[in-house]
């Protein structure tokens, strides 16, 4: 989808505004808070505790490993962190505890339910809703009183605030359903209400520890608890709405927590067992301080906290951390599986304890490049819909610049911690650059943000083309375009001509070829010529004839679709890691009682998008505007179609079917067609279409979608309707960008 940026004119009257002076940090940034030291030194400790598994994968100590390496894996994408987090999904089939009301159960969804959304993978996210639908829609009435039976089917004891809330608040932002929020801000209000020590500003462990004493007289709290509940805070917020009612709850708790614990750092650097009595026992602890400075940063970044109260905290913090970590990566100085202060050595690790040094490590590394970078601008962009919307391309206005600068140019997800790839281009084909584009996953009425600058020392992203398109003049005038996930082609002229210069077939249809991503295949298999069997990167099954195939247009009159055959001329506009665009226009054809029509159409395929964009512009002689349609081919008999979903109003249809036969050896496809704003669809002649008036010069803009089976992880019709329902919706509702 393409989003449009509202923007502010002085910013586009000189593009070095840019690039204008951010607000600094207020601190001085040391040796140590180096971008590449700090990525460097999280690849090594989690490099080092994937080759040492512990426990159960799904237990819940791999849980808080999998949300740090799940979060060092967004910000460094060729580390190990998604690879390891996908591999043990898989292994698992995302699969959760048998203790469904446990807390402690619920903490690999933190990374399951991330997963299905980067992914596009609904197989990972069903194991940990069914759990938390069950417990959310037959919630436990037990009390909170440690001890008490089955008291821990509640969030009885303070770690159990970063096990579940998070999965709660991640469901919400991927469903768009509200109610997981509003059952996580019940139950997380009165285990705050029984556990928080408003006097101390600090989490008893449990109801055990009301009256206990540390050995010097004063109340125990213990560290690793109170910083599994400030870790678990940011996990809740990132994934909040903004304006959600509650909010401000969570972001007073941080600072609360924050100012209380500031005061309990110890002169090493490190937050020890006992916050109140660093003496019992005098260790430093790393799993408590790791979590704690994770809960720092990230309010620091997010402008909760003060970066000059703050900062030397966190750089302390930072620098006892890494004294702990031995050459091979191993973390040393983690309290084991406990529930309050204990002993440990250098050589003691456990999982979680590398699982919050990631989670501080990615946080810290943003604040180190918003440090380097001050002369930067935020694109904050925002999902209103309660529906999750992946690989949606923002395109903002850009001036012209110097090229130097067009070199250096940077795209910082700011959520994810990385930079990402870009693309300058000539939207309108006068010549000169005119837009940036680039990607983000947006979670249910959540906001992002982007910055963007010039940097020669920080590692650009790839520029690798994954978006492409091209005139196929060795295979009669074909014109093909893939991405990453998917690929098509429309006929020429020459496949018009009789046998043998061409196939005497008239169709303006869209094929579909099915590929093994990411790599690219149109200019293979047209070097091969034979890509009709599947010789290990994918094949043509589909078939389109003169049918509208996966999505052409037409115009209707009087109930009867005219479409024109097959294209003219057409020329490739651009090519990258983002989008390409392509242009092709119809010669004139009939349409009935000496009416004529004439079509050009722009289409455009971006990263990771299984829907190409058409923008279709027609001239009509001879009569008054007609209905303007797009259809799709819904023929049972031709590509084994076995199921069709046809929803006119939401402007869809989703089709599922084995082209190869009933053994389906090569896959399934699902195929798509969405038209905003449609009023009606029309069946003829095997085909769908939905079709709407234009006003003068108004184009009809329609989708044309594809999967296949055998490279997607949607696997079913049901999932594929989802799919197409989803960005049926989200082509109706822009993504709000603002730039700051």
């Amino acid at each position: 989808m393409q989003t449009y940026f509202l923007y502010n004119k002085v910013i586009a009257a000189h593009a070095l505004a840019l690039f204008a002076v951010g607000t600094g940090a207020g601190w001085a940034a040391s040796d140590q808070l180096n971008e590449q030291v700090i990525r460097d030194n999280m690849g090594k400790v989690a490099e080092w505790q994937v080759k040492h598994p512990k426990h159960s994968k799904t237990d819940w100590t791999n849980g808080a490993l999998y949300s740090g390496l799940l979060q060092y894996g967004l910000a460094v994408p060729e580390g190990i962190g998604l690879k390891a987090i996908r591999e043990v999904g898989e292994k698992t089939n995302w699969g959760v505890g048998k203790r469904h009301y446990h807390a402690d159960d619920h903490c690999v969804g933190h990374a399951w339910i991330e997963m299905a959304g980067r992914d596009g993978n609904p197989a990972a996210v069903k194991n940990i809703k069914e759990v938390l639908d069950k417990v959310k829609d037959n919630p436990a009435q037990v009390k909170l009183e440690f001890g008490t039976p089955k008291c821990q089917d509640r969030w009885c004891w303070s770690d159990a605030l970063f096990m579940s809330p998070p999965s709660y608040a991640k469901l919400a932002a991927y469903t768009g359903d509200e109610s997981y929020l509003k059952f996580m801000d019940k139950e997380y209000k009165a285990t705050y209400d029984y556990l928080f020590d408003k006097k101390a500003g600090l989490f008893s462990r449990d109801s055990r520890y009301f009256t206990q004493k540390a050995a010097n007289g004063k109340k125990m709290f213990w560290s690793r608890g109170n910083g599994w509940v400030i870790a678990g805070l940011p996990l809740i917020l990132r994934d909040m709405p903004q304006d959600w009612p509650t909010r401000p709850f969570y972001e007073n708790l941080l600072k609360t927590l924050a100012k209380s614990l500031k005061n309990c750092q110890t002169e090493d650097g490190s937050w020890h067992a006992s916050l109140l009595d660093p003496e019992d026992p005098p260790l430093k602890e790393m799993s408590g301080t790791l979590f704690i400075t994770y809960g720092l940063i990230w309010g620091v970044n997010n402008g909760l906290l003060d970066a000059k109260e703050y900062m030397p905290v966190i750089e302390k913090a930072w620098k006892a951390a890494n004294e702990c970590v031995e050459e091979d990566g191993l973390l040393g100085w983690v309290q084991p599986i406990a529930d309050k202060p204990g002993h440990y050595s250098a050589k003691s690790t456990e999982v979680y304890g590398p699982g919050a040094y990631l989670l501080a490590g990615t946080e810290l590394r943003k604040a180190v490049v918003a440090k380097e970078n001050p002369r930067r601008r935020t694109v904050t962009v925002t999902n209103p819909l309660p529906v999750y919307r992946s690989h949606e391309t923002i395109s903002i206005k850009w001036p012209d610049m110097p090229a130097a600068d067009a070199e250096n140019l940077r795209v910082f997800d700011v959520r994810d911690g990385r930079v990402i790839p870009h693309q300058l281009v000539d939207e309108n084909g006068d010549g000169k650059t005119d837009a940036l584009l680039f990607q983000g996953d947006f979670p249910a009425r959540v906001s992002r943000d982007y910055w963007v600058f010039s940097s020669k020392t920080l590692p650009a992203a790839s520029k690798d083309t994954v978006c492409y398109s091209r005139y196929v003049p060795e295979r009669m005038d074909d014109f093909a375009w893939e991405n990453d996930v998917t690929a098509h082609r429309i006929y020429g002229p020459k496949v018009s001509e009789p046998a043998p210069k061409g196939e005497g077939l008239f169709s303006n249809g869209s094929d579909i070829w099915c590929k093994y991503g990411p790599g690219l295949v149109i200019d293979e298999f047209y070097k091969k010529g034979n890509y009709h069997s599947d010789h290990g990167k994918g094949l043509d099954m589909y078939k389109v004839g003169p049918n509208r195939g996966c999505g052409a247009t037409a115009v209707v009159r009087d109930g009867t679709p005219f479409a024109s055959v097959n294209w003219a001329t057409g020329k490739n506009l651009y090519n990258g890691p983002i989008r390409t665009a392509f242009e092709v226009t119809y010669a004139p054809w009939k349409a009935g009682s000496g009416v004529t029509v004439q079509e050009k159409r722009v289409m455009t395929l971006d990263a990771g998008s299984p829907f190409t964009r058409a923008e279709s512009r027609f001239e009509v002689k001879g009569a008054p505007t007609p209905q303007f349609a797009a259809g799709i081919n819904t023929n049972p008999e031709l590509n084994g179609i076995e199921t069709t979903n046809v929803d006119p109003k939401a402007g869809y249809v989703a089709v599922w079917g084995t082209p190869s036969g009933k053994d389906g050896k090569d896959g399934i496809i699902g195929s798509a067609l969405i038209v905003p704003n449609a009023k009606g669809k029309l069946d003829k002649d095997g085909n769908t279409y939905l079709f709407r008036p234009l006003k003068s010069n108004e184009p009809l803009v329609w989708y044309m979608g594809a999967m296949w089976s055998k490279a997607s992880p949607v696997k079913s019709a049901e999932d594929w309707t989802e799919v197409v329902s989803r960005k049926a919706r989200a082509v109706q509702t822009p993504l709000v960008v603002q730039m700051k």
